[in-house]
């Protein structure tokens, strides 16, 4: 039993194909079969050359392309990536994993298409921020998004999740954590912050000065 938060809709699915394309006929092959084996509600292939605007609208410089569910996919991906990738769009572990996925190829713009369409999901940003095994580019990428959105309505709604973070066993995390609450510029979140102060990690009580100061404590 888990309690991560599942949605049990079948995805739609949404390609662009061309007819030049190696890896457009397996892709589209695979696809129908899944569609047939009950794993995809709706599915859609289009030929952009044919409907070279859709791929202009989209931001698609090649295909195969795919929108499954709320992941968009570039390039070749096998019937059992496929799969997976469906069994994903509809779980917290998915949306991580399609987070770190593209934020490892530093494709910001994709988490941010993401969370305009689905603000909740910023949570599953946190929770790469607290992944003390996450690569550079991931790390890197999740603080650009929390930078941007730290003092917004959206962020608000995570910030509890982020003081749990606070406490985290790992010294980055708990640092990252800090920095990351002093960005909302509440001064509400002071006496939080003045709790790292003793921390046995230098970096964090380091981290947590600046916080401090950043929030004009005294």
């Amino acid at each position: 039993m888990t309690n991560e938060a599942k949605n049990t809709a079948l995805p739609d699915v949404f390609m662009l194909m061309g007819v030049q394309c190696a890896f457009c006929g397996p892709m589209m092959q695979a696809l129908i079969e899944l569609m047939k084996a009950g794993q995809i509600n709706r599915l859609e292939i289009v030929n952009i050359e044919h409907n070279p605007q859709l791929a202009a609208e989209r931001g698609v410089r090649g295909v195969p392309w795919l929108q499954i569910g709320p992941f968009e996919l570039a390039g070749s991906r096998s019937k059992q990536e496929l799969a997976e990738w469906l069994q994903r769009a509809s779980t917290d572990e998915g949306i991580r994993a399609y987070m770190e996925e593209v934020l490892s190829e530093g494709k910001i713009a994709l988490v941010r298409k993401l969370l305009e369409a689905q603000p909740e999901t910023l949570r599953n940003v946190l929770q790469l921020m607290a992944d003390p095994d996450a690569k550079i580019n991931v790390r890197l990428g999740v603080g650009v998004i929390i930078e941007e959105m730290a003092q917004s309505d959206a962020f608000k709604k995570v910030i509890p999740q982020l003081l749990t973070y606070l406490e985290h066993e790992d010294a980055r995390v708990r640092s990252d954590a800090c920095h990351y609450l002093s960005l909302t510029g509440d001064p509400s979140y002071i006496p939080e912050i003045e709790k790292l102060l003793d921390d046995d990690s230098a970096e964090v009580r380091e981290i947590a000065r600046d916080s401090l100061d950043s929030l004009g404590a005294d």
